[in-house]
């Protein structure tokens, strides 16, 4: 699978010495995973001299060599994710910090990417290469959970979108992006956006889209964004406890959605009606799919103990 910077090249946006100027960039500003479990105390200094040693010795990773001298946690993975995390910027926000790329030209082509990212690999942390929260294709077989929808299209009253559509506009899904990348960002140093309002801010602008959905008839988006709003809640209900590695899953999977919104719109304006998207089958299938994540996503919170009713929190909002 193409890394972003593959990607950005075959779209001539930007040249081989500037990318690689960049990489070399994000490079040094990754913190050694061995240093972070030091500094953090996770390891004591003998420990740390026999992980060197050993590295030295026989050329491992620092997972090999730990599990190897039994001193492996499986925390390590979270700490050093969220370090990485706090200390490195994305590629595609050192090409805009750096002014080789402006945002409105690259923000189309991450979302071109999010979404190949999403076709080739079943994972979750499309957004960031700093996190760890990939998952193979075996085993998001063994864990997505079965997703049942069987809406009635007989039941709709009006075929009219026509004020769905003007509210969600173009314009108004380049908001929304913005929004995304800014939920992905959160919990970085360099992040100076407050979680709680950004996230109201999302949820409101979810809220709007469904209650518009729901008046047009329009099942297959007014149930999407319902379950969309269901992880929002999760979100702002456990805000204290959420890491890095959350807030990109959760940009990662309303990316996704977005895209699906985004193909039902324009279903809506060809054709008059979302009937026809769900007629198609790999249409139905990126549906579902989408929603077997965002469910997944759900059990994943519910499993740490975030477990929250929606109706319970609705004041939160």
């Amino acid at each position: 699978m193409k890394l972003l910077g593959s990607f950005l090249l075959d779209f001539d946006i930007i040249s081989p010495k500037d990318l690689a100027d960049v990489m070399v960039e994000q490079i040094r500003q990754t913190p050694n995973s061995l240093d972070i479990l030091y500094e953090k105390a996770l390891i004591t200094p003998e420990q740390f001299l026999s992980i060197v040693s050993l590295q030295n010795d026989e050329h491992l990773d620092l997972c090999s060599a730990c599990i190897r001298l039994d001193i492996w946690r499986n925390d390590f993975f979270d700490v050093i994710n969220e370090e990485v995390g706090k200390r490195r910027s994305t590629l595609g926000r050192l090409l805009v910090e750096k002014g080789l790329v402006e945002p409105h030209v690259l923000l189309p082509i991450l979302k071109q990417y999010h979404v190949y990212r999403a076709e080739n690999n079943n994972d979750f942390a499309l957004f960031s290469e700093n996190t760890l929260l990939d998952l193979n294709e075996s085993e998001a077989e063994e864990t997505a959970p079965n997703v049942h929808f069987d809406p009635d299209f007989s039941l709709i009253q009006s075929n009219d979108f026509s004020d769905y559509i003007d509210l969600f506009s173009e314009e108004k899904e380049i908001e929304l992006e913005l929004v995304i990348l800014a939920i992905e960002a959160l919990g970085s140093d360099k992040n100076e956006a407050d979680p709680e309002e950004l996230l109201n801010q999302f949820f409101t602008d979810y809220h709007s889209l469904k209650g518009t959905a729901r008046t047009a008839g329009a099942l297959l988006t007014e149930n999407l964004i319902h379950e969309s709003e269901d992880l929002l809640t999760f979100f702002k209900r456990f805000l204290h406890k959420i890491n890095n590695a959350d807030f990109a899953a959760l940009a990662a999977i309303n990316l996704k959605v977005l895209d699906v919104l985004s193909n039902l719109r324009n279903e809506m304006i060809s054709s008059g009606s979302e009937e026809h998207y769900w007629t198609r089958p790999e249409s139905r299938e990126k549906y579902l799919k989408t929603l077997g994540d965002i469910k997944r996503f759900n059990e994943d919170m519910e499993n740490r103990g975030f477990e929250v009713n929606l109706e319970d929190v609705q004041d939160l909002f």
